[in-house]
C-alpha cells in the first residue's frame, strides 16, 4: 500500500505492506527539491519503484540503518542510478545487512545489500540547504536535516512520538535526551517523521517528549533508590511489559527503555 501526500514543496511517501487486505504498519519517506529522504521498507520495492517515476530525484539520503528506511536503495540505484549518502555506520549495514528477528522481515523485509558515499555536514540542493546533524539514540548512526530558513527537520525516527515508553534493543536514553536537545535549540517549525509524517508546532512537541522522558527518569530513578527490582520499577513506572516484546523475540519492548534508564540514572 502507497499513498502520495502533498505538504507544499515536500512530498510525503507513506507506505505499508499489506496482510489480509489490511495495512500492518505505516511508514514515511520524502522527497523535497530532488532529494528523496529514505527510500521505505523492501517489502513494498514494487510500488515505490512505480511511484518513485513520477518525480525528478537527483540523490537519495539515508537517516539510519534499519530496513524500512535503506530497505530501498538497491532499487533505486539499479533503476534510477541515483547515488545514495548515509553516515559511515550505515553504510557499513547497508553493505551488509545482518539477520533480522522474524517480526521484522514480515513487517518491513529483508533489504538487499546497497553500496553508499560517506555524507557531508551540508546537503545543497536548488532551493534549499541541509544541515546534516548527527542524532543518534535510536540508532549510533542517526542522523536529521535540519533546513534554517524553512526551519523544517526531517528527522527521520527521532522523535515517532510524544510519550514513547518502550524501546528496541540497543537504544540509548542517553544519546536520545543528546539528540532532542541539539535538534530543540533550532527550534524547528516543522518536523517530517519515519512514523508520523508532518507534524507542527515542531519544537512544542519535542520538548513535550523531552520532558516525558526527563520526568520519566526521576521516577525511576526514586524507585531505584527505594530499592525496587527492575521488574518493579517497569511494573509501576509503564504498567508491565507489552506483549509485543515475546512476539518481537524480545527485541522491542519496555523494558529495554527501562534498562536504559537504569544505565544512566546520573542524568536525572
Amino acid at each position: 500500500m502507497l499513498k502520495v501526500i502533498h505538504h507544499g514543496p515536500v512530498t510525503e511517501i507513506k507506505v505499508s505492506r499489506t496482510f489480509m487486505g489490511r495495512p500492518v504498519y505505516f511508514n514515511s519517506f520524502f522527497i523535497v527539491d530532488g532529494l528523496l529522504i529514505d527510500t521505505g521498507p523492501p517489502h513494498v520495492s514494487a510500488e515505490v519503484g512505480r511511484a518513485l517515476e513520477e518525480f525528478t530525484i537527483d540523490r537519495a539520503i539515508i537517516t539510519h540503518q534499519h530496513e524500512d528506511h535503506y530497505g530501498n536503495c538497491r532499487l533505486i540505484q539499479d533503476k534510477f542510478s541515483l547515488p545514495v549518502y548515509a553516515h559511515p555506520l550505515t553504510l557499513e549495514v547497508m553493505a551488509a545487512p545482518p539477520p533480522l528477528q522474524q517480526y521484522r522481515k514480515f513487517i518491513w523485509g529483508e533489504a538487499p545489500p546497497a553500496q553508499g558515499l560517506p555524507i557531508g555536514d551540508r546537503i545543497e540542493t536548488p532551493c534549499y540547504s541541509f544541515q546534516v546533524l548527527h542524532t543518534p539514540g535510536h540508532t549510533p548512526d542517526h542522523i536529521s536535516l535540519f533546513e534554517p530558513e524553512q526551519r523544517w527537520l526531517f528527522c527521520g525516527d527521532l522523535f515517532l512520538g510524544e510519550k514513547l515508553n518502550a524501546f528496541m534493543e540497543g537504544e540509548d536514553i542517553a544519546a536520545h535526551l543528546y539528540s532532542l536537545e541539539k535538534v530543540i535549540q533550532l527550534k524547528p517549525r516543522l518536523l517530517f517523521c519515519g512514523l508520523k509524517g508532518k507534524i507542527e508546532q515542531a519544537t512544542e512537541r519535542l520538548k513535550n517528549k523531552q520532558n516525558y522522558w526527563l520526568n520519566l527518569g526521576k521516577q525511576i530513578k526514586e524507585m531505584h533508590r527505594a530499592g525496587a527490582s527492575p521488574g518493579q520499577i517497569l511494573k509501576r513506572s509503564l504498567g508491565g511489559e507489552v506483549p509485543f516484546y515475546y512476539l518481537s523475540q524480545f527485541n522491542w519492548g519496555r523494558r529495554h527503555l527501562v534498562d536504559s534508564f537504569l544505565k544512566n540514572l546520573e542524568l536525572f
